[in-house]
This record gives structure tokens, sequence and C-alpha cells, in this order.
């Protein structure tokens, strides 16, 4: 190119080396996914919610989330952040599903909140309900400690050529 805009120089960093190592280590994001996020990492969002995959798997996807940090007002679970993470968990599974060759993008999701949670950390489990060329479908199924409905959501990811 020019001084002001050199070649990049070609890259023989290890996936340990990418940009985003540490916050996908820190997120749970097993490294054989990481080359599939490579230019974005796991988005602002999963840090900031303390989301943490327990399991990235196309037909499975697990993780955690802490209560603390994601009240509302009155010190109960924010449905937001139940919903946000229910999301995630349903477009990373979509992701798996499209192994890079299309983007999911949510279109349509929704949640029924059980009961509240004051402490500790909620667990989301999320299952595929179809999965298709050119969509997906799966449940979320968010629980407390000890194993009681907090939550179960229902997203349709479509899957867009990348651009």
């Amino acid at each position: 190119m020019n001084d002001l805009h050199p070649e990049p120089a070609p890259s023989t960093a290890q996936p340990d080396a990418a940009p985003f190592a540490a916050q996908l280590r820190d997120a749970g994001v097993p490294e054989p996914i990481w080359p599939m996020l490579a230019s974005h990492g796991v988005g602002e969002l999963v840090p900031k919610l303390g989301i943490v995959f327990t399991r990235m798997e196309a037909e499975r996807v697990e993780a955690t989330m802490p209560v603390a940090g994601n009240t509302q007002v009155v010190g109960l679970l924010h449905g937001g952040a139940t919903a946000a993470l229910a999301e995630t968990l349903g477009s990373f599974a979509a992701a798996l599903h499209a192994q890079g060759r299309k983007n999911p993008v949510g279109v349509d999701l929704n949640i029924t909140h059980h009961r509240g949670a004051r402490e500790g950390l909620v667990h989301a489990v999320c299952t595929p309900l179809h999965l298709g060329r050119t969509s997906t479908s799966h449940q979320i199924a968010v629980s407390d400690a000890e194993g009681r409905a907090i939550a179960t959501a229902r997203i349709t990811n479509q899957l867009l050529e990348p651009r």
C-alpha cells in the first residue's frame, strides 16, 4: 500500500494470541470455536452480564449467569437480563449449527418468567426445536441452583449469507 497504510504482516499467531483470547477464555468458549469468533469475540454484553458458557455444541449450549449485578429495582433477577441470556444461547447455538457459513440474526424471542431469583447463579440450557438451512428455533430453559424453573424462552434465528 503506502507508508501511512502498510500491508498487514501475515499472522502467525496461535489461537491463544487471538485479540479476544482473554474474553473468550473468561466466557468459557472452547478453543476449537475461537476461530469462528476471531473477528468479534463474544460481544460486549456477555462479559457485562457475567455469562459463562459451560457447554457449546450445535445440539446443546449451556451457560451460567450471576443474579448479582443483573437485578431490577426490588432485587430480583431482571427479566431483560434473563431474556438476554436466552437470546445469547440461542444465537450461539444457531451459529454453531450454521458452522460459520451463515450468520444468525434473531427474528423472534419470547420468554415466560416463572419465578424470581435473588442470589446465586442461574443455569440456562438451549436445545434445538428446528435446525434448517435458512432458520433455526431453539428452546432455552433457565433454572436456579435448586433446579427450579426461572424462565422458558424460545428464539427463532434467520440464517443470512455473510456480507
